[in-house]
C-alpha cells in the first residue's frame, strides 16, 4: 500500500525544491500550482498519481483524452494478469503483490475487476521457456500444473489441440477490466482530493536544470516541484531526443468473436485465458461480460501513431484471427466478429519497463515501457514510482532494471 504520509513542509525537504516553486512568476501560475504533475493517466499514471496524492502531495493528473480512452495502450475492455515469466522473476514477485493490491481496491471501491480464468501457455513441446516459467512459478508456490494433449482433449473439450504437445496451466490468474481500471483509479484519485485535468500537456519554461511547469494546449501552465510523464507511446512526441531508439509503438489487432445462442463453453468461467507461440503467436480470452471470445494475432511490427492513426483492422490480421480460431476453436468458426480493436504497445529495448530521470532536467522522471506487460502491475509500479521520484526508494537493482537504455532500434 502507499508508503507513509508526507505533510507539505517534508515534502518539500526532500524534493529540495522550495527554491524552485518560490521563483515561479504569479503570471505562471493561471493554473494553481501542485507539488507534484503526473501526465498521462493510463495504468502507469493513474496509479502513480493516487499514490502520490494518498502519501499527501498535492498532484494534477494531466491526460490529453481522458483515462481509459480509445487511443491509450491501457484502453480496450481487458488485459491479462498472469504471474509466469520464464526467467523474469521480479516481474513474477510483482504480480503476486498486485493481486492483492487489486483485490484489496475492488473491495474498497465496490466494483469488480480481476476475474480469476486461469491461463493455458500452449507449446508444441516442452521447451526452455515453459521450463524457467514453470520453475519460477513453483519458487513462489503459484498453482500450476503440466498437461498433456490428453488431457487437454478431456478437459476442455471445446478446443481441438491439434499440434499442441503440451500446455502450462496457471489456474489463478486471470482478466482485469482495463478501461474501467484506468476510471476507477481516477475517480478514486479526484474524490482523495487530487485535480485532474483533460489537455494535452507540452514541456514549458526550463529553470537552470530544472522544469518550472508545463504548458497546455488551452494556454495554461501547471507549475510544480516534481513533474512525471507517464504518456505511454506519446513519450516519444513529447521527449523525441530522449527517447529515439529506445521505444517502438506498434499496432495489435484485437477481435472478439460472437459466441453460438445458449452456448456459455466459451465465457467465464468456463474457459482460461490462452496463449500459443508459431512463427508470429496468438492470445485471448474467454467471453467476459458478453463482449465475445477474444482472439490476439500477435508480431505486427507496424509503426503506429495514437493520435493519428485510424483504428481500423487489417484485412491481413482479419484473415489470421479467423484462420486461428477456425483451428484451434471450430465451434466458433462461423460466429461473426461483433467487436475490434486496433490498439498499439509502447515497446522498451529490452521490455522492461522505464523509470528514470530525464538527463537534463532533474525534476522530471519518465515512466513508461509497459511493453505488452505492463497494466497489472500498476498497483505495485505506481507505488514505486512515487517513492521513487520523492526520495524514498534507493533500490540499484530495480534502477539499474529500468533506467533509460542505450538506442538499439
Amino acid at each position: 500500500m502507499p508508503g507513509p504520509r508526507l505533510d507539505r513542509r517534508s515534502f518539500l525537504k526532500i524534493t529540495g525544491a522550495q527554491a524552485a516553486v518560490l521563483a515561479l512568476s504569479t503570471r505562471a501560475r493561471a493554473q494553481p500550482s501542485s507539488e507534484v504533475v503526473v501526465v498521462g493517466a493510463g495504468a502507469f499514471g493513474g496509479w502513480t498519481a493516487l499514490t502520490l496524492r494518498e502519501m499527501g502531495a498535492a498532484v494534477t493528473l494531466i491526460d490529453a483524452y481522458g483515462p481509459g480512452n480509445s487511443r491509450a495502450s491501457s484502453g480496450g475492455e481487458t488485459r491479462q494478469i498472469r504471474a509466469g515469466y520464464e526467467d523474469r522473476e521480479l516481474y513474477t514477485r510483482w504480480v503476486l503483490e498486485a493481486f492483492g493490491r487489486w483485490k484489496a481496491r475492488e473491495a474498497e471501491w465496490g466494483r469488480r475487476l480481476l476475474y480469476e480464468t486461469g491461463r493455458l501457455l500452449l507449446a508444441p513441446e516442452w521447451n526452455h521457456g515453459l521450463e524457467t516459467t514453470k520453475a519460477a512459478l513453483d519458487k513462489y508456490r503459484v498453482p500450476n500444473e503440466r498437461l498433456s494433449q490428453g488431457e487437454l482433449r478431456r478437459r476442455y473439450p471445446q478446443m481441438n489441440p491439434e499440434g499442441v504437445g503440451v500446455a502450462l496451466f496457471e489456474p489463478t490468474t486471470g482478466v482485469l477490466k482495463a478501461r474501467e481500471g484506468c476510471i476507477a483509479v481516477a475517480e478514486a484519485f479526484q474524490k482523495k482530493g487530487g485535480h485532474f485535468r483533460v489537455g494535452r500537456a507540452s514541456l514549458g519554461r526550463p529553470s537552470g536544470s530544472r522544469l518550472a511547469d508545463v504548458a497546455l494546449a488551452d494556454g495554461t501552465k501547471v507549475a510544480a516541484s516534481i513533474f512525471v510523464f507517464a504518456c505511454g507511446p506519446w513519450l516519444g512526441k513529447v521527449f523525441p531526443e530522449v527517447m529515439k531508439g529506445k521505444l517502438f509503438v506498434p499496432r495489435r489487432d484485437v477481435f472478439f468473436f460472437g459466441t453460438p445462442s445458449g452456448d456459455d463453453r466459451f465465457s467465464y468461467p468456463h474457459f482460461p485465458n490462452y496463449s500459443e507461440d508459431d512463427s508470429l503467436g496468438y492470445y485471448g480470452f474467454p467471453s467476459i461480460d458478453n463482449r465475445g471470445f477474444k482472439v490476439c494475432p500477435v508480431g505486427e511490427k507496424t509503426v503506429f501513431d495514437p493520435d493519428t492513426d485510424e483504428r481500423l483492422v487489417s484485412a491481413y490480421q482479419v484473415k489470421r484471427a479467423r484462420d486461428y480460431l477456425t483451428l484451434r476453436f471450430p465451434a466458433l468458426k462461423d460466429q461473426p466478429v461483433v467487436e475490434t480493436r486496433v490498439c498499439q504497445l509502447e515497446m522498451s529495448v529490452d521490455e522492461h519497463f522505464i523509470v528514470d530521470r530525464h538527463p537534463a532536467l532533474e525534476n522530471v522522471w519518465l515512466v513508461g515501457g509497459g511493453s505488452g506487460h505492463g497494466y497489472k502491475h500498476g498497483p505495485v509500479l505506481g507505488e514505486y514510482v512515487a517513492r521513487r521520484v520523492t526520495g524514498q526508494d534507493r533500490n540499484p537493482e530495480l534502477e539499474s532494471v529500468f533506467r533509460l537504455k542505450p538506442q538499439t532500434f
